[in-house]
């Protein structure tokens, strides 16, 4: 009886082992299925990242050339149309590939295939809509041998307060509701004072540079940013400032011409008698012939060295003749440097030079300067040592490192910033040669105690032109935009 019991119990136990099988390999086919589509997703994830970051950096590839092509010294500069622009006016850069089954155009509002800008019309809703102007112009290869990235167009327009959504100015009245862009400015474009965006009129405007991108796969990007030129703020107090380091024994010095009735003058009053080459601009308060930054420096100019004999060919800015000033300077805060300053002056050489149109290493002459450079295209050079001129005439800002010589036949309008610690203006019999702008001279001298001033010199022979003139208008083209500042960025849903 026991032994039929125990065969009839292994019988009823037979099987098991295959539904444990069976489950066991079940739940690894589900685990399996499961890991099998978590990796999938993160497949799809990763190429929708990887299309939108290369649809995302094709569309900043636009904006930056785009920013690029707004500085004159750009070889691609627009020149069509800038440094301003009216509102409605529209700049396209286009980018169509030649695979295009429809090539991108973005005025071809009736066809999305053709990538239109329709966020324009977003942006301009009541005025300027559509575009009373619109230049097109191509991109410009990024890198030789290599194609551009993928972004269709730029487009680069003026703004107002509606079109960016932002009232610069907090003169808008009301609490902003469902249309509250109604209560913006839509008539006036925007500008950049050097800090803030602003309604004032000032002599930079402010642009929007928008990109559309778009790839193969039908990814696209929107991005724009509101851009404004940053230029050099050099402040000048007077028509020639001589920075001495405030000691007797090194102060500054400015030795007039030896002959009797000398033509050489300095003249404080805006575009007093110089030749501004034909700009225009209002006249700004006078200031001092020749201002210096200590007593010492007043004393040796003013009293030993311009008292006599033609004192009266030093005048400007309300001072008793020769004026001589120890002038209140107050450093502007907006300002690239404090010319009173030594070290703030060894900061402000590399700004200049990596803004700048020619960098040259010195000793230079005229033949040395920039064939581009014209009344109508003034540049900033930098020469990085002596410079000496002859019969030649610039234009823009000039810094240079070393000292400067030139002939009384020669010239300059904008700014002129020497720091070797000498000019000296040599005889030119007859001549006429002139500077309209702004004069500055020091003796910059570095070490291991750091920078500081030493004893400047301004030599004028005989016959040695018609001297200096402050001039407002050469010194504000000298100072010509060197970067567009990004103000804002944002990404636009597209369509």
């Amino acid at each position: 009886m026991r032994e039929k019991r125990k065969r009839r119990t292994r019988k009823e136990q037979a099987g098991v082992a295959l539904l444990l099988a069976i489950f066991i390999l079940l739940l690894v086919a589900v685990v399996g299925l499961a890991m099998m589509a978590a990796s999938g997703t993160e497949t799809s994830l990763t190429a929708n990242y990887r299309s939108s970051t290369s649809a995302y950096y094709a569309a900043l590839s636009g904006l930056e050339e785009g920013r690029g092509r707004l500085l004159p010294r750009n070889p691609n500069y627009l020149n069509c149309c800038l440094p301003t622009l009216p509102l409605g006016q529209v700049i396209y850069i286009t980018n169509p590939l030649a695979s295009d089954p429809v090539p991108s155009d973005p005025t071809n509002y009736g066809n999305a295939a053709a990538y239109p800008d329709t966020e324009y019309a977003q942006e301009f809703r009541r005025a300027f809509n559509p575009p009373s102007s619109i230049v097109k112009t191509p991109s410009v290869q990024s890198l030789p041998g290599f194609a551009n990235p993928l972004y269709k167009w730029v487009r680069i327009n003026a703004i107002d307060e509606e079109a960016i959504l932002v009232d610069v100015n907090n003169t808008d009245p009301g609490p902003p509701d469902s249309f509250w862009f109604t209560q913006l400015n839509f008539v006036q474009p925007i500008y950049f004072d050097g800090k803030n965006l602003t309604r004032v009129v000032t002599p930079y405007q402010a642009l929007a540079v928008t990109a559309l991108a778009a790839l193969p796969d039908k990814s696209t990007k929107l991005l724009q940013y509101v851009v404004g030129p940053v230029a050099l703020q050099i402040p000048i107090s007077a028509a020639l400032t001589i920075a001495g380091p405030g000691l007797v024994a090194d102060a500054a010095v400015f030795n007039q011409p030896s002959m009797p009735n000398y033509t050489f003058s300095i003249y404080g009053d805006d575009q007093a008698t110089g030749d501004n080459g034909g700009l225009t601009c209002p006249a700004k308060p006078s200031l001092p012939a020749i201002g210096v930054f200590n007593h010492a420096d007043y004393v040796n100019v003013h009293d030993n060295k311009l008292l006599t004999p033609q004192p009266g060919n030093y005048t400007g800015g309300g001072v008793a003749i020769p004026s001589v000033s120890p002038s209140p300077y107050v450093h502007p805060s907006n300002s690239t440097v404090d010319m009173t300053d030594p070290i703030s002056l060894s900061i402000f050489l590399p700004i200049v030079r990596n803004a700048a149109d020619a960098v040259l290493n010195g000793p230079r002459t005229e033949a040395d300067m920039p064939s581009a450079m014209s009344a109508t295209n003034p540049m900033t050079v930098y020469v990085n040592g002596d410079l000496s001129l002859n019969s030649f005439t610039g234009y823009g800002l000039l810094v240079v490192r070393g000292n400067f010589t030139y002939t009384g036949d020669s010239g300059w309008k904008g700014i002129v910033i020497v720091l070797g610690g000498t000019i000296t203006v040599t005889n030119a019999p007859g001549s006429n040669g002139e500077f309209d702008g702004a004069v500055y001279l020091a003796n910059l001298t570095t070490g291991g105690g750091g920078a500081a001033f030493g004893e400047a010199t301004y030599n004028v022979a005989n016959h040695a032109g018609k001297g200096i003139y402050y001039d407002s208008c050469w010194v504000s083209a000298a100072l010509k935009p060197f970067t567009y500042k990004v103000i804002s960025f944002r990404e636009i849903p597209y369509p």
